[in-house]
């Protein structure tokens, strides 16, 4: 054998060994844990909680007011993200300046701060009137809502 030829049969050997390897070691790592509260795609917290946490009367009379005002705030903010998310396409569009583009950026990402800010605080205001195994439910299914936002 020529040593041109040594050489193709050592890099066919190598990537043929790494592919290997590669499935071996995928094969062989546990899968990743499942959620550990499985929520439908398009279920509100609201209905949640309804579903999960048996709530009592006496905190659906606390809980219930605290909810709608949140969902009023939700939706606001969310009109803003969106807002600040056309106005941030339009001027990519339009090749705006640079400087315009990222200042229409921080706004969106200011107003999706805001969003997950009043979200985190409404879930620790509304926490504080559950029982602990409630509070430990409302925990686990916040954690998942977050893991399956887009980007984590």
């Amino acid at each position: 054998m020529s040593p041109r030829s040594n050489i193709y049969l050592w890099l066919i050997a190598t990537v043929l060994v790494a592919a290997l390897t590669a499935w071996a070691v995928t094969q062989r790592l546990p899968s990743p844990p499942e959620a550990s509260i499985q929520v439908p795609s398009g279920l509100s917290l609201h209905e949640w909680m309804h579903q999960h946490l048996e709530i009592s009367s006496t905190q659906h009379a606390i809980l219930d007011p605290l909810e709608s005002a949140f969902e009023s705030q939700r939706v606001q903010l969310r009109q803003q993200i969106r807002q600040s998310g056309e106005v941030l396409a339009i001027a990519i569009r339009d090749a705006a300046p640079d400087a315009a583009i990222l200042a229409h950026q921080e706004k969106l990402n200011a107003a999706q701060g805001r969003l997950q800010q009043a979200t985190l605080k409404h879930f620790i205001e509304m926490k504080q009137y559950l029982n602990p195994a409630q509070a430990e439910k409302l925990a686990a299914w916040t954690h998942d809502s977050i893991l399956r936002q887009p980007g984590n």
